[in-house]
């Protein structure tokens, strides 16, 4: 299998295909009152501990996945690219966010409202089969992610992060990929401090694994950062 294919079956959560298939009437409910909203980078779309109202569709952009530590800090766990919907868990188990989303880029996230959403998951039971298997995919992808911090160095988890947001951000016809993402983001990622991180980018430079262009990461050898990220 793929690298690329293997990074999208561990730590993607590959929602984006949940309307696909569906009757037309029923994703007529979910669009009767969708709205689309701008959000400048770094604009919160939704927070932790808030009510949820609705569900979210990344149209255009990346939107970043945090929780609070006990710090103080947040934690970056997981970066919505375009297409992928989220905020979904909340509404099906009528709780909280338990995690913040976060433009991390200038985006268009589309907006489905939580009355539109479970009408449409009332009356479509291959709506609901594809809710319940997204949710168990994601349950994996996560399980993933806590293992990445618990097995992996912190030399592995910056260049396996790198991978996985180079998936994120890379477009069709593209010969090179712009990773774009601060220091900052990229330490919360990865789960350590900033200065490690930008220790580790000077060291794949080195190496020539990368370069970067202000906060643009552009990756150069990918072969040799799939090794150090030493995942497969």
């Amino acid at each position: 299998m793929k690298t690329n294919n293997i990074l999208n079956n561990q730590f993607s959560f590959n929602n984006q295909d949940l309307l696909t298939g569906i009757p037309d009437s029923i994703c007529k409910m979910i669009k009767a009152n969708m709205i689309t909203a701008y959000f400048k980078a770094g604009q919160s779309i939704f927070k932790e501990g808030q009510q949820p109202k609705g569900i979210y569709r990344v149209k255009k952009g990346k939107v970043k996945k945090s929780t609070q530590t006990n710090f103080g800090t947040q934690h970056i766990f997981y970066v919505c690219s375009e297409k992928e919907y989220l905020g979904y868990h909340s509404i099906l188990s009528q709780e909280l966010y338990p995690d913040s989303a976060v433009a991390l880029v200038d985006s268009e996230i589309e907006f489905i409202t939580e009355d539109d959403f479970l009408r449409a998951v009332d009356a479509s039971h291959l709506l609901s089969q594809r809710l319940l298997k997204n949710l168990s995919h994601e349950f994996r992808v996560f399980i993933n992610a806590t293992k990445m911090l618990a097995k992996h160095t912190v030399r592995e988890r910056s260049a396996l992060n790198l991978l996985i947001l180079e998936s994120k951000f890379r477009l069709q016809n593209q010969e090179e990929t712009e990773i774009i993402i601060n220091r900052d983001d990229l330490a919360s990622m990865v789960g350590t401090a900033k200065e490690s991180v930008v220790r580790m980018l000077k060291d794949f430079k080195e190496e020539q694994l990368i370069t970067t262009k202000r906060s643009s990461i552009f990756i150069k050898n990918y072969s040799g950062l799939v090794k150090v990220a030493n995942f497969q």
